[in-house]
């Protein structure tokens, strides 16, 4: 995933708080006027870093990826099995997701290609190199069975996150991000574990995340 550059703390502290506007009430529908009094600053201030709607998209974009990527490898680091560090994920991702319009992902896939780029690259990337690490783990402490390819697994995972969003499929207010979200990661999660993997995950209230 190629960085955007920012131009100093002030910009990146704007665009944070531009990111949780897009999050929380979509991105389509919010002009650039509306961001300024949403924020109460005036246009020219957001001209000063984004030349149009497109770049103060993608700029909040990446914020908001490099934001979950720091996150996450916070998890990574505290050395749980790996079991323990799925489900640490999924409390920090389904804290994520809670907050989320469930408009955005479809406002960025069909309106801001550039943008969607930047999720795809860091599914594709940094994610799938996180799943890929996981199963391996697993496979090497015994939590996870050693008959699957740990490659083809997190493809298929990588493949199948990206079903949580498809509004198609999983219709709202029928469903919601954080309730298909935790039905994939259990059912991802009890196809791989070995018999000690199964006694770990057994004592996991998914309900309770």
């Amino acid at each position: 995933m190629t960085k955007i550059k920012f131009i100093d703390e002030k910009e990146v502290s704007l665009i944070e708080q531009i990111s949780e506007v897009y999050l929380n009430k979509g991105i389509k529908a919010i002009t650039m006027d509306g961001i300024a009094k949403e924020l109460h600053i005036s246009k020219k201030t957001l001209y000063k870093y984004v030349e149009n709607k497109s770049e103060l998209v993608e700029k909040s974009v990446q914020i908001h990826v490099l934001k979950q990527q720091e996150q996450i490898e916070e998890i990574q680091n505290k050395n749980f099995n790996p079991i323990q560090e799925t489900q640490e994920i999924a409390v920090f991702i389904v804290n994520t997701l809670a907050k989320i319009n469930p408009v955005v992902h479809y406002d960025l896939q069909k309106y801001f290609p550039k943008s969607w780029n930047i999720i795809d690259d860091y599914f594709n990337g940094f994610i799938y190199k996180s799943i890929l690490s996981n199963l391996t783990k697993g496979q090497e402490n015994g939590i996870y069975r050693t008959e699957f390819s740990n490659e083809i697994i997190a493809k298929i995972f990588i493949t199948k996150l990206d079903l949580v969003f498809n509004p198609e499929l999983f219709p709202q207010p029928k469903f919601t991000f954080v309730q298909v979200y935790l039905d994939f990661i259990q059912h991802h999660l009890h196809g791989i574990v070995s018999e000690e993997g199964r006694t770990i995950l057994n004592k996991i209230d998914f309900t309770n995340i």
